[in-house]
């Protein structure tokens, strides 16, 4: 019981290891994923060392020369099979193609899944920890400023109301005011997200299912289809037989 435990310990503590998305506007664009204590910087990237760049390089030119080697061997190949006659093949009979019809709704059940899995996934494990959006807007026309200034706060009151259906926002801060000394807009902005592993890890395996599920329901039917097909070609010639029989 107790080896038991410890194992639900663990898995329950990988689970509570937080994942973040860091975004910040300011004098530059940073952005950053956070993985518990661990942190890797993707905009802007460090920069390599030199027997790094050193080795980076080498692997380029080896991945060069290894295309230009397996490119070489394929012309050959195409020349010596063009020299050597090769035997008439039968043609196979053409495959009905699928119409366009087909194809949608063959893909409205994954799309459909993909929604509820998108919606899930938003809503209830994704959370915005931190929205800030300070707007400076410039104009040295007091009403030209103050009319964009109103069509800034119109559009947040627009998005807001959406943003807040669709994720679960912890702090929020949006400020747009005007600046008529100042010589150029000026827009900083702060966005953190953060989900839990475990969390993910649930709801992929949830969904999971549910796509083995409606996968092997449609490899079902089309070989019940299958079957009806060949049953359906079976009949009309037993019946001719039939009729020869009797004539």
């Amino acid at each position: 019981m107790t080896p038991l435990l410890i194992v639900l310990g663990i898995l329950f503590l990988i689970g509570c290891i937080p994942i973040s998305l860091r975004f910040c506007l300011r004098d530059g664009v940073d952005l950053k994923l956070v993985i518990a204590f661990w942190k890797l910087w993707i905009v802007p990237k460090k920069p390599l060392s030199r027997k790094k760049r050193e080795k980076k390089a080498a692997k380029k030119a080896e991945k060069e020369a290894k295309k230009a080697e397996a490119k070489e061997k394929k012309k050959n190949k195409k020349k010596s099979e063009h020299l050597i006659a090769k035997p008439t093949a039968k043609k196979a009979a053409p495959k009905r193609k699928k119409t366009l019809q087909d194809k949608v709704a063959a893909l409205i059940p994954w799309a459909r899944l993909a929604a509820r899995f998108a919606g899930e996934f938003f809503r209830r494990k994704l959370t915005v920890t931190r929205l800030r959006i300070r707007v400076v807007l410039a104009g040295s026309d007091p009403a030209k400023t103050a009319l964009t200034v109103g069509k800034a706060w119109e559009t947040v009151g627009i998005a807001l109301p959406i943003l807040e259906r669709a994720f679960r926002i912890r702090e929020r801060k949006i400020t747009v005011y005007p600046d008529f000394l100042a010589q150029k807009t000026e827009v900083e902005a702060e966005l953190r997200i953060r989900v839990f592993l475990g969390g993910v890890v649930l709801l992929a395996l949830k969904y999971g299912c549910k796509a083995l599920a409606l996968l092997l329901r449609r490899k079902c039917a089309a070989r019940r289809q299958k079957r009806a097909n060949a049953q359906n070609k079976e009949e009309p010639q037993s019946t001719e037989q039939s009729e020869r029989v009797v004539s």
